[in-house]
């Protein structure tokens, strides 16, 4: 149902799994392009401790088509004064770039960026396992119909 390999990049078979498990309690209509999957932990808002939230985005050009992750990205509070969160790590599996506000952009394919990545996919499989998200949401972004 969702692609394991990225080029170089490969999703940790038990993510992949749970990934897959989520869309399939989602009703997902047949003709559904582009898709988000959130995860949450309300109190995390109110305390700044926790799991942070995390959007997965996923699209597929037909239903026949396995789904391939476009980006998985975390959000944190930038500093303790922030009223709302922001992109702390953003992962572009199609475009094969990492995101860091202190950092910048680099290339998926540097060692520190795959590192970085795999060591992110194995806490969010935690986090998953752990069920430390009370709200796990997949959002229909984009249908066929609509192109």
């Amino acid at each position: 149902m969702i692609e394991q390999h990225y080029g170089d990049i490969k999703v940790p078979k038990h993510l992949h799994k749970q990934l897959e498990r989520i869309l399939g309690h989602a009703p997902i209509p047949n003709n559904t392009e582009r898709l988000i999957i959130n995860c949450r932990q309300k109190s995390y808002y109110q305390t700044r401790k926790g799991a942070h939230p995390v959007e997965i985005q996923l699209k597929r050009v037909n239903s026949s088509d396995k789904w391939n992750i476009v980006f998985f990205a975390s959000f944190s509070y930038p500093n303790e004064h922030a009223s709302k969160v922001e992109p702390e790590l953003y992962f572009h599996l199609t475009n094969k770039w990492c995101y860091q506000p202190d950092t910048g952009s680099v290339d998926l394919s540097t060692p520190e960026a795959s590192e970085r990545l795999n060591s992110w996919m194995h806490a969010l499989d935690r986090h998953l396992l752990r069920n430390l998200f009370d709200k796990v949401l997949v959002t229909i972004l984009a249908t066929h119909d609509e192109q």
